[in-house]
Formats: structure tokens, sequence, C-alpha cells
């Protein structure tokens, strides 16, 4: 449904291919503090934008800070990273991992279309 509302390879993967968070290998996160606040990234999750890339420096220093923080606490952790997305992190060669669909589930969690 994502795909046909926004078909942009960059942000979301064609459905026909799969991805790694249809295959159950993917995290989206961010950081809090103590007491449960999300730290400043530069944009918001899910920001569809080059602001969202990697090592960009159009963001605030905190933000670049707190990327780079959650980036090293990932990969020390064994986790990719996307470079596109500064909150999404997968498996290592997701897709030799089966991708999932409604048909597993015992209650499908899409309406049909």
């Amino acid at each position: 449904m994502l795909w046909n509302h926004t078909p942009d390879p960059d942000f979301l993967a064609d459905p026909r291919r799969g991805s790694p968070h249809s295959r159950g290998v993917a995290v989206d996160l961010t950081l809090t503090d103590a007491d449960g606040n999300e730290l400043e990234m530069g944009t918001p999750f899910d920001t569809f934008s080059p602001l969202s890339h990697h090592g960009v420096t159009e963001v605030s220093l905190t933000a670049q800070r707190n990327r780079s923080i959650l980036l090293g606490i990932m990969s020390a952790a064994g986790w990719d990273f996307y470079s596109k997305e500064w909150w999404h992190y997968q498996l290592f060669n997701s897709r030799r991992y089966q991708t999932l669909n409604d048909d597993c589930l015992p209650v499908a969690m899409m309406p049909p279309a």
C-alpha cells in the first residue's frame, strides 16, 4: 500500500523485491534520554529527504553527534545501516532471509487491497 502511494525506491522497497523489514531483519530506532524523550536527530523519523542521510552536515552539530553515537552503537553490535535513513539498521546480507507476508500470520496485518 505504501509503495502504491509513494513509489520512491530511495525510501520504500518495491514489494515485488521485498525489504529487510519484510524479511524481519531490520529495525528503525532512535536515541532517547533517561526520561524517554527522543534526542535531536536532525529530522523526524521517516522523513524521506536527503537530510535523513547519514553524514549530512546540513543538520545541527548536536544531531550529527547523536546520529554518530547511534551509528557507533549499532555498528559495534553487528548491525548494518542504510545510508539514506539515519534510523534504519538491518542484519548484514538481509536478502538471504525469506520475505514474510500476511500468508504466514494467523491474522493479516494489512486489509485486502
